[in-house]
C-alpha cells in the first residue's frame, strides 16, 4: 500500500487530471486521516509481541514497634522480589501475525478509500468537461439563433413575414441566455466540489485543462476482467488479511487451553540479634496461571474465534461475489454507453445537421408562402439540433464515466501493465 504522497501539489494555473490525482492523494484530510489510522494500526504489532513487563516488589517489615520503625536497633525484615510473567510458547508470535493481519485490513481500507476517491475525482473532472463542452456548444447555437433573428427581422422588414417570427426568434435567444446561467452555475458547483476533493477551500480558482479520452472497451473480455479485478480490488485483500487474522485467531483460542506462567527470584535478609551478622537467603520459583473450572472460558473463547473466522470467510465469499457484479454491471454499461455514443454521431448527428441547414435556407430563400420552410419549423429544426448536440456530449461523458466506474470496480486502469 502506498501512503498518501508528500509531493508537492501542481502549481496554481491549469491543472491536468494526473496533477489533480496528485493534489488530492497529498491534500485530501480524509485520506491523511485514513493512512495515520494504518500507521496506528502497525504499530499495534511490536506492542502485541513484546513480552510481558516484568514486577519488582520490596517488603520490609519491623521487627518491633510498628510499620514504619526503622531504627537500626529494632531490626527489620527486607523481602526483595523480581516476577518475569511470560506466555505459553506460541501465543506472542500468533498475537504479532493478528495484529499484522488486521493492520494490513485497515491498509487495504485506505487503498480502497484512494480508489474511491481518485474515482470520484476523475467523474467530477469528466462531469465539468462535459458542461464547458455544453457552453462551448450553447454559443454556437446562440450564433445559430441570432442569424434566425437576423433573417426574420430582414424578412419582416421585406414584408414576408409577420413580427411575431422577429420576436419568437429574441425570445428563443433570451431563453437561451438564461439557460446559460444555470450551467454557469453547475459548473461553479463542480469546480467547488473538485477544490473540497482536493482539501482546498471550495472558493479557490480553478482551472482545468481538456484532456482528450476516447472511451473504448477494454481488451480483455468481461471474464478475465472478474479474474483481474479478484486479484487487485483493495476490497479482496482486505477480506484476505481478514481471513488470515480469524484463522490465527483460532490457533491462539487453541492455546488459551495451556497455562501461562511466571519466573521468579527474589531475597530475604534477617537482621537476627543473636547472630553476628545479617543472614541472607535467596528464592527462585516459577508460578503458572491454570485454565478456568471446566474451561468454560476457553471453550467458549475457542467457539467465539472459530465463529469469528467463518464470518470472515462468508464475507470475503461476499466481496468476491460484488467485486464479480460490480465488473460486469459496470463492463456492461460501457458497452451500452459506447453504441449509444457511436449511434448519435454517426447517425443522430448528420441528420440534424442536415435537417437545420435546409431548414434555414429554405427559410431564409423562400418562406412558407412560396413552398419553403415555416419559421415553427426552422425553430424545430434548431431546436432538435441542440438537443443532439446535448445528446452527444452527454454519451460522450456516459461512456467515458462509465470506463471510470469499471477501473474502480477493478481495482486499476485495465490498460495499464
Amino acid at each position: 500500500m502506498a501512503p498518501a504522497a508528500a509531493a508537492d501539489p501542481a502549481p496554481a494555473g491549469t491543472w491536468t487530471l494526473n496533477d489533480l490525482v496528485v493534489a488530492l492523494r497529498h491534500g485530501n484530510p480524509q485520506l491523511r486521516q485514513a493512512h495515520q489510522a494504518y500507521l496506528a494500526a502497525r504499530l499495534m504489532v511490536p506492542q502485541a509481541e513484546a513480552l510481558p513487563a516484568p514486577q519488582f516488589s520490596l517488603l520490609e517489615q519491623a521487627n518491633t514497634g510498628g510499620p514504619f520503625d526503622f531504627n537500626r536497633n529494632s531490626g527489620f525484615y527486607a523481602y526483595y522480589n523480581f516476577t518475569q510473567p511470560l506466555l505459553w510458547p506460541g501465543k506472542r508470535s500468533l498475537a504479532g501475525d493478528i495484529a499484522r493481519a488486521q493492520a494490513e485490513v485497515v491498509g487495504r481500507q485506505y487503498d480502497s478509500l484512494e480508489l474511491q476517491l481518485v474515482s470520484q475525482l476523475k467523474l467530477s473532472y469528466y462531469q465539468l468537461m462535459a458542461l464547458q463542452d455544453q457552453l462551448h456548444f450553447m454559443d454556437e447555437d446562440l450564433q445559430r439563433l441570432e442569424e434566425i433573428k437576423a433573417i426574420a427581422k430582414v424578412r419582416y422588414a421585406n414584408n414576408a413575414a409577420a413580427y411575431v417570427e422577429f420576436l419568437n426568434a429574441q425570445v428563443a435567444v433570451g431563453s437561451l441566455q438564461n439557460d446559460r446561467y444555470a450551467l454557469d452555475k453547475q459548473i461553479r458547483s463542480m469546480a467547488e466540489q473538485i477544490n473540497t476533493l482536493l482539501g482546498q477551500p471550495s472558493q479557490t480558482p480553478l482551472q482545468v485543462q481538456n484532456q482528450d479520452d476516447t472511451p473504448r472497451l477494454p481488451p480483455q473480455t468481461v471474464e478475465q476482467l472478474i479474474e483481474l479485478a479478484q486479484k487487485t480490488n483493495p476490497v479482496i485483500a482486505g477480506g484476505e488479511f481478514q481471513v488470515e487474522a480469524a484463522d490465527k485467531g483460532v490457533a491462539l483460542a487453541h492455546k488459551s487451553f495451556w497455562p501461562d506462567f511466571q519466573l521468579s527470584a527474589g531475597s530475604y535478609a534477617d537482621p537476627s540479634v543473636v547472630q553476628l551478622q545479617t543472614m541472607r537467603m535467596y528464592s527462585l520459583g516459577i508460578s503458572f496461571n491454570l485454565p478456568t473450572w471446566g474451561f468454560a472460558k476457553e471453550k467458549a473463547g475457542l467457539s467465539q474465534a472459530q465463529a469469528q473466522l467463518e464470518a470472515a470467510q462468508a464475507g470475503q465469499q461476499a466481496n468476491l461475489q460484488q467485486v464479480d457484479l460490480g465488473v460486469a454491471n459496470a463492463y456492461h454499461s460501457l458497452e451500452t454507453a459506447l453504441q449509444q455514443l457511436r449511434f448519435t454521431r454517426e447517425h443522430l448527428l448528420p441528420q440534424a445537421q442536415m435537417a437545420y441547414r435546409l431548414a434555414l435556407t429554405g427559410y431564409g430563400n423562400n418562406g412558407p408562402s412560396n413552398g419553403g420552410t415555416s419559421f415553427s419549423d426552422l425553430l424545430t429544426a434548431q431546436t432538435g439540433l441542440r438537443d443532439t448536440e446535448l445528446t452527444l456530449i452527454q454519451a460522450q461523458n456516459t461512456a467515458v464515466q462509465a470506463y471510470v466506474s469499471l477501473a474502480a470496480a477493478i481495482g486499476k486502469d485495465p490498460d495499464s501493465q
